[in-house]
Parts: structure tokens; sequence; C-alpha cells
């Protein structure tokens, strides 16, 4: 997956911003993905700033789908239901 593709996903899939963050920065209580030289480092950022499931890629691709797994189990676990076309 490339990042439009997530995007696309994301968006279609009414996944809140304050989910994740796509190379943006920190948020807190929230996942993400950012690019440190030429790995991707994947975390999940509570709330007090700890970070938690850090996770390093090669592969951008990878990266993205590790990120979109987390978004839909958090989906199903929310019951956010998509955008409608």
């Amino acid at each position: 997956m490339n990042l439009i593709e997530l995007k696309d996903k994301l968006y279609w899939k009414n996944v809140p911003d304050r989910w994740y963050s796509l190379d943006e920065g920190l948020k807190p209580d929230a996942c993400i993905l950012y690019k440190n030289y030429t790995k991707w480092e994947f975390f999940y950022l509570d709330e007090k700033g700890d970070r938690h499931e850090f996770r390093v890629f090669a592969d951008e691709s990878d990266a993205y789908d590790h990120l979109w797994q987390k978004m839909e189990y958090q989906l199903e676990f929310f019951r956010i239901k998509p955008k409608e076309r």
C-alpha cells in the first residue's frame, strides 16, 4: 500500500484524524508513523507520552499496512461506520 491508498482508506472508512499521525509529529493517544532516516517507525503514544507497541519497518508499504491493520481493529472495536460514496 502507498500513502495515497492509505489516506483514501482512512478517509472512506471514516477514521478520525486524532487516531493517527502520518509523519506529522506527535499526537497524544494516537498511533504514530514517521520516517526516521531510511526506516519507518510505528508506535502508540499514550496520553502521558509513553510509547507502546514500537515497531521498525524497512519498507514504507509494510509500515502503512501495519498502521491500517491497527485502524481496522479500532474501527471494529468502536464500531465506526464508513462514509457513503
